[in-house]
């Protein structure tokens, strides 16, 4: 037993400072080419120097709106299908993967959001060059300089990225739709998080850093929960075999 916690707490160390190191290069490649800024510029000039899709019913309500509903949707479900485990004798066995995944959307979407509350981080409208009072500052001085709002990670975005709890138990179960699972969850966030920079609301790399969020979460409840349950549910099961054959 011992052996196997430290097997789970090395392949968590590696693999989360994986992530945690491509999550800081992928920053760096932002900030050293400026990307936050060329493609606000883009959209900003596009728009026409100004944020024309700010209101609009597109990304306002269908999307932005609409979206947390779809979000929220996607969690009851996930709750009703949890709570029937505990009474469907044929979704007993998926009772902890249900578990996996609310709590691992869950947690993706709070910490997302604490993070936003402290980040004094600032939106895109908030600075002279998109139509604001601010001047523009990259995101790494911005964490130094502290003047802004609080728009950094990316909140909306997040209820899309957090799906990607659903890779995680398509990979623990050796089924190839992980990848329709890790689809969904980055067609979503794609779509929450463009919505929310056309309407000057997020930078790219807020979308990055909610993304990489949401995994490091989903990764963290993949080992600390998941793998966990299995592996004790199949020691059990070898143990009753093992009985079952010797008092044969």
């Amino acid at each position: 037993m011992k052996s196997q916690s430290t097997a789970l707490s090395r392949a968590l160390l590696i693999e989360s400072s994986v992530v945690l190191g491509l999550l800081l290069c992928a920053t760096l490649v932002v900030e050293t080419f400026n990307i936050d800024a060329r493609l606000a510029d883009i959209f900003y000039s596009w728009e026409g120097d100004k944020w024309k899709f700010k209101n609009a019913w597109v990304t306002a309500v269908l999307i932005h709106k609409g979206g947390k509903y779809l979000s929220i949707a996607f969690l009851l479900i996930v709750i009703s299908l949890w709570a029937s485990s505990f009474f469907i004798s044929t979704l007993k066995a998926w009772k902890y993967r249900f578990f996996y995944v609310l709590v691992a959307s869950i947690s993706g979407t709070i910490l997302v959001s604490v993070g936003k509350s402290l980040s004094n981080i600032s939106c895109p409208w908030d600075f002279s060059r998109y139509g604001g009072s601010l001047e523009y500052i990259p995101l790494l001085e911005q964490l130094w300089v502290r003047n802004g709002s609080h728009c950094f990670p990316a909140g909306h975005a997040s209820a899309g990225f957090a799906w990607v709890s659903l890779y995680f138990l398509g990979r623990h179960l050796h089924n190839a739709w992980r990848w329709w699972g890790l689809a969904a969850a980055l067609l979503l966030g794609t779509i929450f998080g463009v919505s929310q920079q056309l309407r000057g609301a997020h930078f790219i790399s807020h979308d990055l850093w909610s993304f990489g969020t949401c995994w490091m979460v989903s990764l963290i409840c993949y080992h600390t929960i998941l793998k966990p349950y299995e592996r004790s549910r199949y020691s059990s099961y070898e143990k009753k075999s093992t009985w079952r054959g010797v008092v044969g």
